[in-house]
């Protein structure tokens, strides 16, 4: 019994599933299988292909003995010969000729007249390199030319040996490839520079890369590195990662990020950016909030007012976003004559937004300073329930720096994010729930 093998799934016409009622159709019994046509079997046939079969697509074949398994083979060129034991598959040539017996059809053979199973053409002309006169169509046959596979119809041969410059290693001759010659077309085998440099590498900046084949022939750059493979090194390429994004404006210079994402505001964007630890106040980045660590507030660090009577309303930031908590607000430094105080100091939180906590209706803190300088805020924060990670770590403070009027210094002027929604129903429930359970603690 053969074999069942089927072609590449390269199938231009229709498959075929056969049932066991189908097949069992197909048996030998039945005058009608074409494998076996009537008494002979053993021989595997092909039924379409051509134009008898809608002019290419797939062929019928029978592969078993008994006539029990049908499919279809691919058959590209539609000349009756499945794909994989054509010698034209994309030519359609059902009588199969081979006249230099190579496995190739005449009909698609580049040197019909010559076996050569290869079918190398290195000028890609049609005609194969083993029967081609000229085989890298420059002009200049074969036996006469001294680089009969690479273009040149000048025939330059600077130190006259057997091979043309274009394909000679060592165009001087001098025993230094030309790859490592400092002078490759003036012999110097002891690479000495000679008083004539003009045959020779011109390094004008001095890395050790000729200037003809350096990506930044005016900036020493030996690593040559070039990130965004555009030819320019990256020593001298404005955008080295090649995302329309100039290197000083870019927060990821060597990782294309076109949309310059920082969720944590580091200045580093996402793309590159190893480490997520929130960035509240620019000026003071060492003082992030890194959601990886115990519990942390933030009260915005820096900020500034430009007169006294101006509203301000302290934020609140976390390391845990949606984490229920109490705070208080209280002023820790004030200018001499100062009275200010926080209005609606104390309440409870729980929802956040980007680790920016929305304070609830009608418990909004606000400090109205009453005379120009500089004012202290601490807030202090209390989880409702311990952190699964860290249990022990449930106080947090944190002091916002607070400029009143101008100054020679300039504040961060980080803004709280206006609630864009009431909580009042949920976060009065949940500040009565947070008290009661206070005053039993006490």
């Amino acid at each position: 019994m053969s074999l069942v093998r089927l072609a590449p799934a390269l199938l231009l016409g229709a498959f075929l599933v056969v049932n066991p009622s189908t097949a069992q159709a197909q048996s030998n019994d039945n005058p009608d299988n074409p494998e076996c046509l009537g008494d002979s079997c053993g021989r595997p046939q092909e039924e379409g292909g051509g134009c008898g079969c809608g002019c290419g697509g797939s062929v019928w074949v029978n592969y078993t003995d008994d006539g029990d398994t049908l499919a279809y083979t691919d058959d590209a060129d539609g000349d009756g010969r499945a794909d994989d034991r054509d010698n034209c598959p994309f030519a359609s040539n059902r009588d199969q000729t081979d006249s230099d017996g190579d496995g190739v059809g005449n009909v698609c053979d580049n040197c019909s007249g010559l076996s050569n199973f290869q079918q190398r053409d290195a000028d890609g002309d049609g005609v194969g390199d083993d029967c081609d006169p000229d085989q890298d169509n420059d002009g200049v046959a074969n036996a006469a030319d001294n680089c009969p596979l690479i273009p040149n119809r000048d025939q330059s041969n600077l130190d006259s040996d057997a091979l043309g410059d274009v394909c000679d290693p060592d165009d001087d001759n001098d025993g230094v490839p030309d790859g490592a010659d400092n002078c490759p077309r003036l012999a110097n085998p002891d690479q000495v520079m000679p008083a004539d440099g003009s045959q020779c590498r011109v390094d004008a900046d001095g890395d050790n890369i000729s200037d003809n084949g350096d990506n930044c022939p005016g900036i020493a750059n030996p690593d040559q590195s070039d990130k965004d493979n555009d030819g320019l090194g990256d020593a001298c390429d404005a955008d080295i990662d090649d995302d329309s994004i100039l290197n000083e404006a870019d927060n990821c210079r060597d990782v294309a990020n076109r949309d310059q994402a920082d969720d944590d505001r580091d200045g580093l964007g996402d793309a590159c950016d190893s480490l997520y630890c929130l960035v509240v106040d620019p000026t003071q980045k060492d003082k992030c909030l890194d959601p990886k660590s115990p519990f942390t507030v933030s009260a915005g660090g820096t900020m500034r007012l430009e007169k006294s009577g101006d509203t301000l309303r302290p934020p609140l930031f976390a390391n845990r976003n949606g984490a229920a908590m109490e705070y208080r607000w209280t002023v820790t430094r004030r200018p001499d004559g100062s009275n200010a105080v926080v209005e609606n100091p104390q309440g409870a939180v729980t929802l956040s937004r980007n680790w920016q906590y929305t304070y609830v209706d009608g418990s909004v803190p606000n400090f109205v300073p009453d005379t120009e300088g500089t004012y202290e805020l601490t807030v202090e924060a209390r989880l409702a329930f311990a952190d699964r990670v860290f249990p022990d770590s449930r106080v947090a403070t944190s002091t916002l720096v607070l400029t009143v009027g101008k100054g020679d210094d300039e504040g961060s002027n980080c803004s709280s994010v206006p609630a864009g929604f009431s909580a009042t129903a949920l976060g009065a429930a949940l500040l009565g729930v947070l008290m009661r359970r206070r005053r039993r603690e006490q």
